[in-house]
């Protein structure tokens, strides 16, 4: 892989996300990670606890629909790629909250 200086992950602290993250992370050292989750339902930080320490990794608590706050981000980390996992994936809960599986999935 071409050596990035930095990567957006979104969605990091899901289960397959968390996976990616800890691979960038344990692969790449001298790219800086940063992990984008909203930590809603599916989330489970627990599983990056070996990431917490390691020098090139961030995790940043924000919801993929705030685009003033990822502005700031792509402003202070001038993201090389993007990898974007974050999505809304209970069917239940889309039954009982349409509008917030679309936002999160189509528009974000």
């Amino acid at each position: 892989m071409k050596q990035f200086r930095s990567i957006l992950i979104t969605g990091g602290a899901g289960f397959i996300g968390s996976h990616v993250v800890r691979r960038m992370v344990n692969h790449y050292p001298k790219t800086q990670i940063v992990n984008l989750d909203a930590l809603t339902y599916a989330a489970n930080l627990t599983l990056l606890s070996d990431c917490d320490h390691a020098p090139n990794y961030q995790f940043v608590k924000e919801d993929i629909n705030h685009f003033e706050a990822l502005k700031g981000l792509f402003t202070q980390y001038d993201f090389d790629a993007v990898i974007h996992l974050a999505a809304e994936s209970h069917v239940d809960n889309s039954i009982k909250n349409p509008f917030a599986f679309a936002q999160t999935n189509i528009q974000g």
